[in-house]
């Protein structure tokens, strides 16, 4: 009986590995066949392609004009995804138990120096999320900053004050808002497109993409730090 037990393991062992291997066999082809019948012979006036753009847009970040303006559908599928991320580690950590006590950073001139930090990355998130269709910046990048910013406060030993601010603003719930907002005012700019006659048409690329990034940058702080602050409740600080 064990004998047969051991080969049926073997058996299916093998079975998966076969399976695996036909998968990997499959992809490889169609890659392979896709690389050799692309045709390559259209040419591309990359720097015609990025005058149409800014001109379109009038937005003189043309990173910006392509996230928020040609390609705002994938930017959605972006803060869905993000937005799922959170959740993920929100049910993963659930069931973990709260630290008791918070061990942060009590050097004073460390202390000093990421108070500092964060009141430049503040600054920064600020100054990307007004200006990032201006200059080199958005929405994702101030949230990257903002979140920064708050960690920083957090790893310093003021994660109670940081607490009793996030559950004071209700930020669960703004992130929800900015979520819903974000898809809003892209399904409008989406609208304008299938419906020229309307009056979301009216509205320029330079009002809703300033305010994407403006709502995606809010959408981005509190979820990144929402992630962040669960891993310190639960497994401490350092």
């Amino acid at each position: 009986m064990t004998n047969q037990s051991v080969h049926r393991g073997r058996f299916r062992i093998s079975t998966e590995a076969a399976k695996s291997t036909l998968y990997l066999a499959a992809i490889t082809a169609v890659m392979i066949l896709i690389l050799f019948t692309r045709d390559d012979s259209i040419a591309r006036d990359t720097e015609q392609i990025v005058q149409y753009l800014s001109e379109y847009t009038k937005i003189p970040n043309v990173v910006t004009s392509v996230i928020l303006g040609t390609r705002l559908f994938d930017t959605i599928g972006e803060v869905t995804v993000f937005t799922i991320a959170g959740l993920g580690v929100k049910i993963l950590l659930h069931d973990e138990d709260a630290e008791e006590q918070f061990v942060g950073i009590d050097d004073q001139v460390i202390r000093l120096l990421l108070d500092f930090a964060a009141l430049l990355s503040c600054f920064l998130a600020i100054d990307l999320a007004v200006k990032g269709h201006l200059t080199p910046g958005g929405g994702f990048a101030s949230g990257v900053a903002g979140a920064t910013s708050i960690t920083l406060l957090m790893i310093t030993g003021r994660i109670q004050q940081v607490e009793a601010f996030y559950f004071g603003s209700n930020a669960p719930a703004l992130e929800k808002v900015a979520v819903v907002f974000f898809i809003l005012v892209a399904l409008s700019t989406f609208s304008s497109f299938l419906l020229p006659d309307s009056a979301f048409a009216a509205i320029p690329p330079t009002v809703y993409i300033p305010a994407l990034n403006i709502i995606a940058a809010l959408k981005v702080t509190i979820g990144s730090w929402s992630i962040l602050r669960l891993f310190i409740v639960k497994r401490g600080v350092l």
